[in-house]
């Protein structure tokens, strides 16, 4: 198989990226394209990022009706910034000979590839696909090849670049549609419409989870406002909220349900960027509470990760993959229930 990949924030995912992927399927007659949220760009401040659990389900409401293009959350899977070298290596050692991959890149990115981590390695294990925008000058581009890549070289056609024994480098033009993700966003928090930029799903989404609107109140509270409300809660709460914020669990809500359920005083609602990362936040959350005298009396879904619930006696965790959350809805079932919002 020729799959093409398409990476980066995807913050939101829109129809800039949905044409370009669809152009480049065709001229590069690939079987299939994925759509590859990044988790931690290297890039990026990620305070100031959509967590990528929404961002995730974004590009799975964009792609899943459309033939050819799937969301993979496979950059989700690591803990730690998302290097592209290293989702390279993890694709090759899953599918060795069964698939051929072409990492799907833009001309700014590209131009700044020297930055990245073993930059000169990436057609170790795919070829480079840059994105230009229509009649856009390729000169820059190729004193990026000839000094980050320098063993590829022009073959035939002036805009494929290759090398004995590694991937290509194609440079492509697409049409330009002038959208961006930063425009999205302004659009968004000025309570702007965003309808024909984004797919209709996507807008559905966006407003439904109140996502780029203005932040107000405990919805982004500073990492002060999350210290002084840890402190005020009564233990055991306080360190299993810590240690979930630790081990990088988002969107974490605390639903006081004291005087309303049998089952416990507090119910603690996290979620990972992925089953793997759920996994690792409930095991290393056991590991840690019990060093500390705090044990757990049970745990169920840790298997799969998709919802882990662990009973910590008069606290219950829940800790979801972020689609699995979105289908159970717990904030949305007790919604009358006092909440705090890490």
């Amino acid at each position: 198989m020729r799959i093409g990949l398409l990476g980066g924030t995807l913050d939101p995912v829109h129809f800039g990226h949905l044409r370009s992927a669809e152009e480049i399927r065709e001229v590069m007659e690939l079987d299939e394209i994925w759509f590859m949220p990044a988790a931690l760009p290297p890039h990026k401040e990620p305070s100031k990022l959509t967590s990528f659990a929404h961002r995730l389900a974004m590009a799975e409401l964009a792609v899943n009706s459309i033939d050819f293009f799937k969301a993979t959350a496979i950059e989700g899977e690591r803990i730690g910034p998302s290097y592209s070298i290293d989702t390279l290596k993890e694709l090759r050692k899953r599918y060795k000979n069964r698939a051929e991959f072409f990492f799907i890149l833009g001309s700014d990115a590209f131009l700044d590839i020297e930055t990245w981590k073993d930059h000169g390695r990436l057609t170790d294990y795919g070829s480079l696909v840059v994105m230009r925008r229509g009649a856009e000058d390729s000169s820059g581009l190729k004193q990026v090849i000839s000094r980050a890549f320098p063993n590829h070289r022009i073959q035939g056609e002036k805009d494929l670049f290759v090398a004995h024994g590694k991937g290509s480098i194609y440079l492509y033009s697409v049409t330009h549609l002038a959208i961006s993700g930063t425009d999205i966003r302004r659009r968004a928090r000025a309570g702007l419409s965003v309808r024909f930029l984004v797919p209709e799903k996507v807008r559905i989404y966006m407003e439904k989870n109140s996502l780029y609107a203005e932040p107000g109140g405990d919805l982004l509270p500073s990492l002060a406002d999350k210290e002084s409300k840890i402190s005020s809660l009564a233990e055991p709460v306080q360190q299993i909220v810590a240690g979930i914020l630790e081990n990088k669990g988002e969107q974490l809500i605390i639903l006081d349900m004291r005087g309303l359920s049998p089952l416990a005083d507090f119910f603690i609602i996290s979620q990972g960027r992925s089953t793997r990362h759920v996994q690792g936040i409930a095991n290393r959350l056991r590991k840690d509470l019990r060093k500390k005298g705090i044990r757990c009396r049970g745990v169920e879904g840790e298997q799969e990760g998709k919802w882990v619930l662990m009973d910590y006696g008069d606290v219950i965790v829940h800790l979801f993959y972020g689609p699995t959350r979105d289908f159970y809805d717990l904030e949305g079932l007790w919604s009358e229930v006092p909440r705090i919002i890490f």
